[in-house]
């Protein structure tokens, strides 16, 4: 193996440009989520540092709850709806949702939050 093999060849498919605008928003979504879970940890640290751990742990167990609740909507509806569409009201609904985070100050609010 060569230079050009290690380091050129894994970054060939990115010449394409629409795979490389998929992969870029992709990255972008990804680095916003692991915001949004580093700030939500220190959220609930900041609401009540001694049950930290149990806020937190409640929230991902209600995201993923919700998450196995309206999935088999969600797949109804993409099938109904352009995707396109969906993917751009869902992303401006869970920024609307981010946005909201600062102003939380009671335990119940971050799970309502999440659960949404």
């Amino acid at each position: 193996m060569n230079i050009k093999q290690i380091f050129i060849e894994p970054f060939k498919a990115l010449q394409n440009r629409t795979f490389a605008k998929l992969y870029l928003s992709q990255t972008i979504s990804l680095l916003g989520d692991a915001f949004s879970w580093v700030g939500l940890a220190l959220l609930a640290y900041q609401i009540n540092k001694e049950n930290s751990s149990v806020i937190l742990a409640t929230a991902l167990t209600l995201r993923v709850t919700a998450f196995i609740i309206f999935s088999p909507f969600a797949g109804v509806l993409a099938d109904k709806v352009d995707r396109k569409k969906i993917l751009y009201i869902t992303h401006f609904i869970r920024m609307a949702i981010i946005c909201c985070l600062p102003f939380i100050y009671a335990e119940w609010k971050i799970y309502v939050l999440v659960f949404y």
